[in-house]
């Protein structure tokens, strides 16, 4: 039995009229005899495809595709020239940056500027106030007109509004490669709940992995024309062939900027080689009885802090914690994110049999030695947490997300395809 359907496009195309000038315009108004002055642009031809209720949909695509266009259509932002859809559900679109917005209004007045158009009371906005502005983080911000934000502060608002006024369809247009990567985090972990919760996203993004991971579904637009659509891997990889046959090498997706480690010199005293992590600014929650309160990664045999990675390395990871009482059979986790959000890694005390004892009323150093697995290039995060079973019920002491963040950064062809895991050797043959 088929789900009930999200999104239904049925051959939409959208064309444009392109003038040498502005001046071009008012002369083909006048003009008598009808003549013509611009040149016209399908941006998109003859779209047609379905999303059932539930699916994550994935759009890729070159530069002027029509990957945007369409979503601005699905969004009811842009008009079809031809064709017609169906959004069955409440949309929300983060598209381009501050989008919708009214720049003279603060970000609090256009919480509800913004709200109204989707169809909210006052009333109801109020009730979602608190919950968009602790997602949104933006501090005193929020009572200063948008024009005066920064980019990140754009993202940071725009994604608070679309996703916590709790929409059947998201639709995102690569909004959330701005900002820093702890928010991009916490924005891919509301999107996989939202994912969970068995609502509909299309999400437009140049990243090849982001697609093979997030998405149950991929369409490829080339030239305003779906080329290839259906599994996300299938129509990844015949879009990285492509572009392979057309520039001879593969795009990359992973950030060049470096890790954003701070350095606190010397602290504790016991490890001055190390470069500490405040724990204090991440986002957590817990329940208490344990602060975790910094982290430092080093390379095992040296203790040198490193930095950046081109996997295999041996590592140790310290964490820094405060205990209130004790806590017997304490389990200690740790968690390598991926750029999505998803987990690369995950090592748990308990499945290594190393539970332990943790005094109360002392502060403890704990390390953790693992080697760093081989991944694809780009920015991941660690994150850590302590916790303890009461009553065969698991508790989250205190847990903190993307605590670490890192870059891998191998110069190897292996290590660019746009995939996690990476595979140093391998054999093809053609058997008889």
């Amino acid at each position: 039995m088929s789900k009930e359907p999200a999104i239904i496009v049925n051959s939409i195309s959208k064309t444009y009229k392109l003038y040498h000038s502005r001046y071009d315009i008012v002369k083909e108004l006048v003009n008598p005899l009808g003549r013509k002055y611009h040149k016209k642009f399908e941006a998109l031809n003859d779209i047609s495809f379905d999303v059932e209720k539930g699916e994550v949909l994935g759009i890729i695509g070159q530069n002027g595709s029509g990957k945007s266009t369409l979503l601005k259509i699905l969004a009811s932002v842009v008009t079809q020239t031809s064709g017609e859809y169906f959004c069955n559900g409440r949309v929300t679109a983060l598209l381009e940056l501050g989008g919708g917005f009214n720049m003279e209004l603060s970000g609090i007045e256009n919480i509800y500027y913004l709200g109204a158009i989707q169809g909210y009371s006052k009333k109801e906005m109020a009730g979602k106030l608190k919950q968009i502005l602790d997602f949104a983080d933006i501090g005193e911000y929020a009572f200063q007109p948008v024009n005066t934000y920064s980019s990140g502060m754009y993202v940071r608002l725009a994604f608070s509004m679309a996703i916590n006024i709790e929409p059947d369809i998201l639709i995102t247009d690569e909004a959330l490669s701005v900002g820093d990567i702890r928010f991009q985090q916490k924005c891919f972990r509301k999107i996989r709940e939202f994912k969970d919760a068995g609502k509909t996203i299309l999400i437009c993004t140049h990243s090849l992995s982001a697609i093979n991971d997030f998405c149950t579904k991929a369409i490829w637009l080339h030239e305003g024309k779906i080329k290839v659509q259906g599994d996300p891997y299938f129509v990844t990889e015949s879009y990285n062939t492509f572009m392979l046959s057309q520039n001879g090498h593969a795009t990359l997706t992973g950030s060049n900027r470096k890790s954003e480690i701070s350095s606190l010199p010397n602290y504790p005293i016991e490890y001055p080689t190390l470069m500490w992590q405040n724990l204090g600014n991440c986002e957590s929650y817990g329940i208490g009885n344990v602060d975790l309160q910094y982290a430092a990664l080093a390379e095992k045999s040296t203790l040198q802090h490193i930095k950046e990675f081109k996997g295999g390395e041996q590592l140790r990871l310290f964490l820094k914690l405060n205990i209130v009482d004790k806590i017997e059979k304490a389990r200690i986790n740790l968690t390598l994110n991926g750029n999505f959000g998803g987990s690369v890694l995950k090592i748990n005390s308990q499945n290594y049999s190393q539970n332990l004892t943790l005094r109360g009323g002392t502060t403890h150093v704990i390390s953790i030695d693992f080697d760093f697995p081989h991944i694809g290039n780009g920015r991941y995060t660690f994150s850590f947490g302590v916790l303890s079973i009461e009553n065969k019920i698991e508790q989250h002491l205190h847990w903190v997300h993307d605590g670490l963040i890192i870059e891998v950064n191998n110069p190897s062809i292996h290590y660019k395809t746009g995939a996690q895991i990476v595979v140093k050797e391998a054999t093809f043959k053609v058997l008889d």
